[in-house]
């Protein structure tokens, strides 16, 4: 009996910071409150990226951020789109991995639309201004509301948001 309890207790006990971060990988470096701003060609701002703590693991050059709030600000007047998550993965090739719930919002812009997308676990590609999932989404722009699973997002000046199936809408008369 006892040592079947002692068994037990070895594998239920938690495990050391060391061999946590032996799973996920080996630090290379790590950054508490970041944030990093893109600019284009005529030097304004492109995009913000801000998190209160970034890893970078050199084993398979992943970097993982806590809390990731990305900013893309338009080319004209309108007002910037902010994206934000639970947890977020910067990718080799520049994408952006959104784990849990995911939040893109845009505040009104000059036709007094706002904008608010919730979903969960999106890829945004800052390159070209895009972002989709294969999860459940939810559009809501008053007065009109879409629903449906999976979503393509094109950002921009242009919007442009395609649900993939299962597509429902309300739309509120007032």
């Amino acid at each position: 009996m006892a040592l079947g309890s002692t068994w037990y207790a070895q594998r239920i006990k938690p495990k050391e910071d060391g061999e946590a971060s032996a799973e996920q990988g080996t630090v290379d470096y790590f950054s508490i409150n970041i944030r990093r701003t893109s600019l284009d060609e005529s030097g304004k701002a492109r995009n913000l990226l801000v998190a209160p703590v970034l890893t970078h693991y050199i084993d398979d050059d992943r970097t993982d951020l806590k809390a990731p709030v990305y900013t893309m600000f338009s080319k004209e007047d309108n007002p910037p789109w902010v994206v934000s998550s639970e947890h977020g993965t910067l990718r080799p090739d520049g994408t952006i991995a959104l784990e849990g719930a995911v939040l893109i919002q845009r505040e009104a812009d000059r036709n007094g639309r706002a904008i608010r997308v919730m979903t969960s676990n999106a890829v945004v590609d800052p390159k070209r201004d895009y972002a989709e999932t294969a999860d459940h989404v939810e559009v809501v722009s008053d007065p009109d509301f879409l629903s449906g699973n999976g979503a393509q997002v094109h950002f921009g000046d242009q919007l442009k948001i395609t649900i993939l199936s299962n597509v429902r809408r309300k739309h509120d008369v007032r």
